[in-house]
This record gives C-alpha cells, structure tokens and sequence, in this order.
C-alpha cells in the first residue's frame, strides 16, 4: 500500500514540476483567498465600498502571487527585484482592472453578490494573467538570464 501511495505521489510530484500551469493555478488560488478574505474584511468589517476594497485586497495578493510564482512556478534567478516586480504588477493590474469592470456590471446591473463577482472576475482573469506572466515577466533568456 505504502507503494502505491509513494509512487502516486511521485507520479503527482513531477506533473506538478512539470506543469508551470498547475503551480500558477495553485498559487492563484492562494493569492485569491488573501484577496478575498481581505475584500471582505474591507467591506463587511471597515465599511470601504467594496471597488475600493477590492483594489487593495488584489494587490496584496499581487505581492503573495510574485513571490510564489517567482520560486516555486518559474524558479526565476533574476535579482532585478523591483524591475521585475514592476513588469508582474503592470500584467496584475491589467487583470484588476478587468476584474473591477466586471465586478461592477455583476454587482451594479445584475445585482449579484461582491464576493461572487469577484470570484467570477478572478476566474475570468487567471489565463490572461497566466499569459502575461509567462511570456512577459517571467519568460526565459531574457538578456542573458
């Protein structure tokens, strides 16, 4: 039995190594429930309207998401820290704005929930995001690297 179960580990292991994918998801979805937790926090708890706080609860989960994503999706070596944070928040702020437009229209026009609307933009944004990512911030042999 303890076969079994190490060799399905190690079959998960190096499909998870192997899929950049699957990591990004992974911390997305870590980075997401910072988000969300937060956006809730700001708006049940503090009373901020929930567009504001959902601006600054995406970009604290901007700071988890690059960093995770920097060593365990893309095991990036490059120690331009602040550049390289730049160009991931200018792809992660393309994505807010998207995810705040269409958090408006659900929750303005069609009268859905804060947090369903949010979970719905996040949804939306995650490829687009991924992409970005990937072949912008994160892409290989970039001047050397």
């Amino acid at each position: 039995m303890h076969l079994i179960f190490s060799t399905l580990a190690g079959q998960l292991e190096a499909v998870f190594r192997s899929e950049k994918i699957v990591w990004f998801f992974i911390i997305g979805v870590l980075a997401s429930l910072v988000d969300l937790s937060l956006l809730y926090y700001f708006t049940a708890y503090l009373g901020i309207w929930y567009l504001v706080s959902a601006s600054v609860s995406y970009c604290c989960g901007i700071v988890v998401s690059y960093y995770l994503n920097k060593h365990l999706t893309f095991h990036d070596h490059n120690h331009n820290y602040l550049a390289q944070f730049s160009t991931f928040s200018a792809v992660s702020i393309s994505c807010l704005l998207l995810n705040l437009c269409m958090m408006w229209l659900l929750v303005e026009l069609l009268s859905v929930h804060y947090l369903a609307a949010k979970i719905c933009g996040i949804s939306v944004g995650f490829l687009w995001n991924y992409y970005g990512q990937s072949t912008i911030t994160f892409r290989k042999n970039r001047s050397g690297e």
